[in-house]
């Protein structure tokens, strides 16, 4: 949505300056006659002399007319002595429309001119033509505030292709996170499953593993009525049963020392997982690590029950091993359920890089465009002899 509106102030401001860059070049509805900004005085002997140059218009624009130029012709028509309608009438004219006037300079001998139909003394008549448009200094004003909305509306529609560019990335960078998150949930879901598996597999062990106690305990007390001479041999169990309990206290430190080494894993994961670059790699890293411990699990559970099988007879060892072996099995189960929780913050995780991704999405600044001028509708003067064009 915040891309949206951006992209529309950015059409609204282009639409803007075109519409005011049209309303300036247009100059309201209807003819509008204007002359090149400068007032004419004919003398007695018919010559029209340049009086005043308006300040702003077309001649002052132009630079070369100057005040005392005698206007010789209009347009290649010759003009000395025409009245001052014939010369108001082919002066004045739609504004932006050109004109070709011929002037008369005195200027001194050896000064380069144009050309030149006479000589006085150390001066000579050279005679120029001059193409200026017909305008008043608003309209000119108008020309150049229209220049620099046209500068304006370059720069807004490289500000728009711009914004498209980076529009175009972030939905490349959208579809890219969302591959990325179908693939996170396949193997959250193939995850979810393979600890299912497990957790039933363990049950089944657990099961079987309670059935064996029992039947070892149905089988000890077989034993005890049968071979009463065993008790001949209780030294010998008692060594054997302390070597049994050594034994036990060494595997309960590995025990904890595998705990530990879980713990540890799990630390580094959780710091590592706030990274979504780094998230699948380390992720992958800790299931494989985990599916090792089971398996070593697995293959420490495989030669416990072996070991309970041989020593079955042994029913008070044999008894503390399997309550061992079940407190293990019971630290296992934890280890799955801290797993599936680290599980749930990696799609926690994932759903807040969506949610970063989504409000990083900035709307482009638009132009302002700068308000016409108003026109001041210029004064005129005119009298018998006496005009401006």
């Amino acid at each position: 949505m915040n891309r949206a509106n951006s992209h529309d102030d950015l059409y609204s401001s282009a639409r803007s300056i075109d519409s005011q860059v049209s309303r300036t070049l247009g100059g309201g509805s209807g003819p509008h006659m204007s002359g090149v900004g400068i007032f004419f005085q004919q003398e007695s002997d018919g010559k029209v002399y340049v009086k005043t140059i308006v300040s702003g218009g077309s001649a002052e624009r132009d630079g070369r007319v100057r005040v005392g130029d005698v206007m010789c012709g209009v347009d290649g028509r010759d003009v000395i002595g025409e009245p001052v309608s014939v010369l108001r009438s082919l002066l004045l004219g739609h504004e932006g429309s050109a004109v070709v006037l011929t002037f008369a300079r005195a200027v001194e001998a050896g000064t380069d001119g144009e050309s030149g139909d006479g000589t006085f003394g150390n001066t000579v008549i050279a005679k120029f033509d001059v193409e200026l448009l017909r305008g008043s200094p608003e309209y000119f004003a108008r020309m150049d505030q229209s220049r620099r909305y046209e500068a304006e509306m370059q720069d807004l529609r490289q500000q728009l292709k711009q914004t498209l560019g980076e529009e175009k990335e972030i939905a490349e960078e959208i579809e890219r996170v969302k591959r990325v998150l179908q693939l996170e949930r396949g193997a959250s879901a193939r995850r979810e499953k393979e600890l299912e598996d497990l957790r039933a597999s363990h049950v089944r062990e657990t099961t079987a593993l309670t059935e064996a106690c029992r039947r070892a305990e149905t089988v000890r007390r077989e034993a005890i009525g049968r071979l009463a001479p065993v008790q001949s041999r209780e030294q010998d169990m008692s060594e054997e049963l302390a070597r049994m309990k050594e034994k036990d206290r060494l595997r309960k430190e590995y025990v904890d020392e595998l705990r530990k080494r879980h713990e540890d894993e799990a630390s580094r994961l959780e710091a590592q997982l706030s990274k979504e670059q780094r998230a699948r790699r380390e992720e992958q890293a800790a299931r494989l690590e985990v599916e090792r411990e089971l398996a070593k699990a697995r293959t420490e559970l495989r030669k416990e029950m072996e070991y309970q099988r041989i020593i079955a007879e042994q029913d008070k060892v044999y008894r503390d091993r399997s309550d061992k072996l079940k407190h293990k099995m019971k630290e296992m189960v934890e280890t799955m359920d801290a797993a599936n929780a680290l599980t749930r913050d990696v799609e926690e995780a994932t759903a807040n890089m969506q949610d970063d991704l989504a409000s990083a999405r900035t709307a482009a600044g638009s132009a302002a465009a700068e308000q016409a001028h108003h026109r001041q509708p210029a004064a005129e003067h005119a009298d018998n002899n006496f005009f401006i064009a």
